[in-house]
């Protein structure tokens, strides 16, 4: 049956599984210009969002000395930024799926929370470590948390048919959106990296750094909306898509249909996908929070460090849509798979070139590392959108991402463990320990992703539907005395 809604119609096709599909309208019916606009604005607000991030490994360097600060202690806030930046994104896909939180507010608010607040806190810290825990690790990881969940799923609501690359696109912001800052802060360094800009100069850099994420991040949320639900696009026959396909469904075929968060988790694979999800952060990460400081204690200098790490941070956001395309060809489990392996291979390389003092082949190692440090971002999101469909993605993701804090707790302070042996205070770094524990993540990040994070197949999504309302009828079955 067709419905009028305005100046368009759409109708809703059921399949042989049960799955709705709203069709009809365009993007320009229901935004009022492209599909791609709330695209961008997902990027803008990625590449602002991901500065508290990608930045740290080398602002951690300026404001440890600056403000008298344990290397321990500085590592666990990376390890604590992590774990609110998680444990926010189900909290706000559960808000933005009943509509409580729409995602243009989402990313509004979170802007200004990672931005002016969460670094105005930041810059006021001095030496007292806990008034940042505060700004950057709560406020900080709240705020970039609530952007990050709103813009990465966006991707899928409006391309369920080819989301491949794009979701890949905006992903890559978060990374990338950080060189610029890195090199502004490697230029107000002196001495070869033995000098950090000054503490006058840290919270001028701060202060403006929380503008910028504040006012872009504001901006970009302005032009966000998600389609309606169960919204699927026109040209493509919703029941007939193996004959009128994409390359991406063909590959990577669509959800059998929408389901919730309780009928996804009543499956065994969400809980290999959050784990392979938390090992390769571990791997990743350990990258973006240790790089720097490593060429700095391996006296690579400056340059070697800001460029290593810079590199790192293009590369890593670059690539995420390369993964997503190449997705497209050879599906998503085994795009994992090689770029796992292969981050194994050259994190463990960047150490040996370091501890060389091997300054280009270090910058050069870090920069392949960083591009494949950022494979299981894009292809995460893409892949629960596969197999549980995109209506409820932002929830349903959102529970897979939050194993990130497992996976930050790997790479900040874990880290720090293996190579100091204390969880908290100052020691010395024996780095060659924490590289090896860092790519051993990877490895066992890719085994998973290859044996136990095959799609689910028809009779597990009948079962976990089937749990799942019995679950719900014992629920509202009332309680009799």
């Amino acid at each position: 049956m067709a419905v009028k809604t305005g100046s368009s119609t759409y109708q809703e096709i059921v399949n042989d599984t049960g799955r709705v599909f709203r069709v009809g309208e365009s993007p320009k019916d229901i935004l009022g210009y492209g599909r791609w606009v709330p695209i961008m604005a997902a990027w803008l607000a990625m590449c602002l969002a991901g500065l508290l991030e990608y930045t740290w490994g080398a602002l951690s360097g300026v404001l440890q000395p600056a403000h008298h600060w344990g290397a321990a202690p500085t590592f666990w806030l990376f390890s604590f930024y992590v774990i609110f930046e998680s444990f926010i994104q189900p909290v706000t896909g559960w808000l933005r799926n009943r509509g409580i939180l729409p995602v243009r507010w989402a990313v509004i608010i979170g802007g200004i929370i990672c931005g002016v607040v969460g670094y105005g806190l930041l810059d006021a810290s001095g030496t007292n470590i806990w008034i940042a825990y505060l700004g950057y690790a709560f406020l900080g990881g709240v705020g970039s948390g609530m952007v990050y969940n709103s813009c990465i799923n966006i991707v899928a609501k409006w391309f369920p048919e080819k989301k491949g690359w794009r979701t890949g696109f905006v992903n890559g912001g978060w990374a990338y959106g950080a060189v610029p800052f890195i090199f502004a802060i490697g230029a107000a360094s002196s001495g070869g990296g033995a000098i950090p800009m000054s503490a006058s100069s840290a919270s001028r850099f701060i202060l403006i750094q929380g503008i910028i994420m504040t006012v872009g991040i504001v901006l970009a949320g302005v032009f966000m909306k998600d389609p309606p639900k169960n919204w699927w696009p026109k040209e493509i026959d919703p029941l007939q898509w193996h004959k009128h396909s994409t390359r991406d469904l063909r590959n990577n075929p669509p959800a059998l249909r929408h389901y919730t968060l309780r009928q996804m988790w009543n499956t065994p694979q969400p809980k290999w996908m959050g784990l392979q999800f938390a090992c390769y952060v571990g791997c990743s990460l350990f990258g973006v929070a240790y790089y720097y400081p490593f060429a700095i204690a391996e006296h690579l200098g400056t340059v070697a460090a800001v460029v290593g790490f810079a590199g790192f941070s293009l590369t890593d956001g670059i690539f995420r849509p390369i993964y997503g395309y190449v997705s497209e060809f050879i599906g998503r489990r085994k795009t994992m798979t090689l770029a796992y392996l292969l981050n194994f291979v050259f994190q463990l390389l960047a150490y040996v070139a370091g501890a060389a003092h091997n300054a280009p082949l270090f910058a050069i190692c870090a920069v392949i590392s960083g591009g494949l440090s950022g494979a299981n971002f894009p292809m995460t999101a893409a892949m629960v959108a596969d197999y549980y469909g995109e209506t409820g993605n932002a929830l349903n993701y959102g529970s897979v991402y939050q194993w990130k804090a497992l996976g930050g707790s790997f790479a900040g302070g874990g880290a720090a463990l293996v190579m100091t042996g204390t969880l908290y205070g100052a020691a010395h770094f024996h780095w060659l320990r924490g590289f090896i524990f860092g790519a051993l993540l990877g490895l066992i990040a890719a085994l998973i992703v290859w044996f136990l994070c095959k799609p689910p197949t028809v009779e597990q999504m009948q079962a976990a539907v089937r749990k799942a309302e019995a679950s719900e009828a014992r629920r509202a079955r009332p309680v009799t005395a």
